[in-house]
């Protein structure tokens, strides 16, 4: 760590009231974006905390916000923020540090079970769909403005905005980019225009789930509880959550078990799937390039 660096989360560890000398600073892995530091105090704390240049930092409220709302509902495991600040040249996030750890299958039931109760909750959104302020789907900025309808909201802020982007950018051709244009103007065929608002992560693929043998400051420690990082907080249908932890893969049947057993049968739960998952597919076609077409256009054969 530069010493530029270090004085920064230095300033950034007072400023969140937290005293003491760095004893060892250690990068983790999931950095694509942000440097992540797992930062070791001198009497045995530790800290996670994320840097990158001062005109970041509105990126940081962002997640601070998301990891907030999830925190207050009392459900699901996330880091706590500690604090967000601009100390010089860079902007820092500081949040408690989750010790990883292994998971058995009740783990990943339990989390089955907290998706459930999160997304069975008070969204607090009056009945609405988005977010109080609009954040990033990795790379991507994510529009949350509130819409009364699910089916406009993902129309106009989730796919009508991808397609925009990945349209202007040279990544879709007219014939596709016509096709997909076809699907949102018939989104009332495949979802629902009125779900229940359920507050979402928003970005559940595996890489953000996090075995952890630590219950994070509620009262005791214990192992097999999974930890959820780096969300994309917004309030819509929760089965989006689960869409896209079934799109890459890595999460076991038993959560998507207890999840079902939590939230009961729902109509036209694969055509919804395969929507939400069509978002997520469309930000890869813009992060990463039209390797990821061929697959976002089968999403749309598929609900042809």
């Amino acid at each position: 760590m530069s010493a530029d660096a270090t004085r920064a989360i230095e300033a950034a560890l007072r400023q969140a009231g937290i005293d003491g000398a760095i004893e060892s600073a250690r990068e983790l892995s999931g950095g694509c974006i942000h440097r992540v530091m797992r930062i070791t105090l001198a009497d045995g704390r530790a800290v996670v905390c994320k840097s990158n240049e001062a005109s970041m930092a509105g990126v940081f409220e962002e997640e601070a916000a998301g990891l907030a709302a999830l925190d207050a509902t009392g459900t699901v495991l996330v880091p706590r923020v500690l604090g967000v600040s601009v100390q010089g040249s860079e902007a820092v996030l500081v949040m408690t540090c989750i010790e990883p750890g292994p998971a058995d299958e009740q783990a990943w039931r339990r989390l089955g079970e907290e998706l459930a109760a999160l997304h069975g909750g008070d969204a607090g959104s009056h009945g609405r769909y988005g977010f109080a302020m609009d954040n990033h789907l990795g790379a991507t900025r994510q529009v949350n403005a509130w819409h009364d309808d699910w089916v406009t909201f993902n129309a106009v802020n989730r796919l009508g905005c991808q397609v925009k982007l990945a349209r202007d950018g040279g990544r879709l051709d007219a014939a596709e980019a016509s096709r997909l244009e076809a699907l949102i103007g018939r989104l009332d065929r495949f979802i629902p225009r009125r779900p229940k608002p359920a507050l979402l992560h928003g970005d559940l693929w595996s890489g953000n789930a996090l075995p952890s043998i630590d219950e994070h400051g509620r009262g005791h420690r214990g192992r097999g509880r999974i930890a959820l990082i780096d969300p994309a907080v917004h309030v819509g249908d929760g089965w989006a959550d689960i869409a896209m932890m079934r799109l890459f893969g890595g999460f076991p049947r038993a959560c998507f078990e207890a999840y079902g057993a939590g939230v009961g049968d729902h109509d036209m739960i694969e055509q919804r799937i395969a929507v939400y998952q069509l978002y997520h597919v469309l930000n890869h076609v813009n992060l990463f390039g039209r390797g990821y077409v061929g697959q976002a256009m089968g999403l749309v054969d598929g609900l042809a």
